[in-house]
């Protein structure tokens, strides 16, 4: 991975086009940070869904994060991730609410960050 100074911007370069990593301009890194907490996150679930045999029409997810405001330095202090899942078949919602709670400590991005980074996944069924 490479990343490429672009005038005032940092540039992250990649084949199918560079991210360019401002807040003003792109994604901030801080954003970037939770976007991977989240991608990372939903692979886990979805992968832990299917080994559990549970089929989705559809999931989505969101993703919401605090960081410190008084300090110099604003960390990351929490991520939210909501999956909002359709499924099948409705009555494997007990063993998919189940299955959320297993994904942090599955997912290597999450268990990368700070452990007093606080991070929820939360499901909710359409």
């Amino acid at each position: 991975m490479d990343l490429v100074k672009n005038g005032k911007v940092l540039e992250l370069v990649h084949p199918n086009g560079n991210w360019t990593l401002i807040k003003e301009e792109g994604f901030s890194p801080v954003q970037i940070t939770v976007a991977a907490v989240a991608a990372c996150s939903g692979y886990v679930y979805q992968t832990l869904l299917e080994k559990k045999r549970i089929e989705l029409n559809d999931i989505t997810i969101h993703t919401d994060y605090e960081q410190d405001q008084e300090s110099a330095v604003h960390v990351l202090t929490k991520i939210n991730v909501t999956f909002t899942v359709d499924l099948v078949d409705k009555s494997n919602q007990a063993k998919a609410e189940k299955a959320v709670h297993l994904v942090k400590d599955a997912c290597p991005v999450a268990k990368s960050l700070d452990s007093s980074i606080e991070i929820n996944e939360i499901v909710v069924f359409k």
